[in-house]
């Protein structure tokens, strides 16, 4: 009985996952944001990554009150959550949808035609698409817009193909990477199947897993489509704050998992377009890390991630770095 009731529910085009943890009032705002969206061929799945106390309250109160709107799922409590990625992979194991979408809980959706949009450039194409992608907008804490260039601004000026009614386009993984960044999962819509084809979200990854998803995304995908649009807003993490991903962990921590994400599109990607970017955008954050090192007076590391970075890309400036680096261990008495 219960699964002939289940098979009579009419499969929804999109699923759309919100993770949150103790931002109601945020999250509010978000979830209103997807409500709004002049396309209703959706459902809406909240992860709740353990809120407690009086915020755990204010979840359960608009659980009621969007009740029949959205779905809310608990996860148990841990100290540090369980993380995005996590929270993102088990609303994606919710869906029901043919495309999954994701939403930040302190961002917003502020095109409301984004959605149908996007359906109509899919329903168009004669191949199935694996992933679109749009753009967003990003303010500061205090309310101050960063203009400078973000994600895949612009990209469509790299792409061979003709832009439908929509303003959507045929696009590669090489014209991808010519913009230099990558999709924010804002703006990030996956095929469902094919997003548990190749994995979803890796687990071990707490920063800029957004950046691995896409690098492994765009390296798996058949067909990709591109829309310029500014269909969101981004609220950049305020760094006085510890409640997010972005302030929670140390500068080396952070570049701990960037290398995690370059090595990984270095050794497993199939792609020689995302093999040549990670191995560009490894060095880059090699070099990030020895310059903070030499700032800190350890010239030892610096040394080690110097003599890294010249194995991916030599250049008679580092290599001069790297004997500064040498020399002032050995006046400064350094230990190695």
């Amino acid at each position: 009985m219960i699964e002939r009731m289940n098979q009579s529910i009419p499969t929804p085009f999109f699923s759309v996952v919100i993770p949150t943890r103790n931002r109601c009032g945020l999250f509010k705002i978000a979830l209103d944001s997807v409500l709004s969206q002049d396309c209703t061929d959706l459902e809406v799945i909240i992860v709740n990554d353990g809120s407690t106390g009086a915020d755990l309250e204010a979840y359960h109160a608009l659980e009621l009150a969007y009740q029949g709107k959205a779905s809310f799922h608990y996860l148990v409590h841990r100290p540090n959550g369980h993380g995005q990625s996590y929270s993102m992979n088990f609303g994606a194991g919710q869906a029901r949808g043919k495309y999954l979408c994701f939403l930040d809980d302190d961002d917003a959706w502020i095109d409301p035609h984004h959605l149908q949009r996007c359906k109509a450039s899919i329903e168009a194409q004669k191949t199935s698409t694996d992933l679109y992608f749009t753009d967003q907008r990003a303010l500061f804490s205090d309310g101050r817009p960063n203009n400078t260039p973000l994600w895949i601004s612009g990209v469509e000026k790299f792409a061979h193909g003709a832009p439908d009614a929509n303003g959507t386009r045929r696009i590669s993984a090489a014209e991808l990477l010519q913009a230099g960044g990558f999709a924010h999962l804002n703006c990030s819509i996956y095929r469902r199947e094919f997003w548990l084809g190749f994995g979803g979200m890796d687990e071990n990854i707490r920063y800029e897993c957004d950046r691995d998803i896409y690098m492994r995304g765009i390296d798996a995908a058949d067909c990709i489509l591109y829309n310029p649009a500014v269909v969101s807003e981004h609220n950049i993490p305020d760094p006085k704050k510890s409640n997010n991903m972005s302030t929670a962990i140390s500068i080396f921590e952070k570049k701990i998992y960037q290398l995690r994400v370059f090595d990984k599109g270095i050794l497993l990607s199939r792609n020689k377009a995302v093999v040549a970017f990670s191995k560009r955008a490894k060095a880059y954050e090699l070099k990030k890390i020895a310059t903070t090192l030499v700032e800190t007076g350890r010239y030892t590391e610096a040394s080690y991630y110097i003599r890294e970075t010249l194995l991916l890309t030599f250049s008679p400036k580092w290599l001069g770095y790297f004997l500064y680096c040498h020399w002032k261990q050995l006046t400064s008495g350094a230990q190695s």
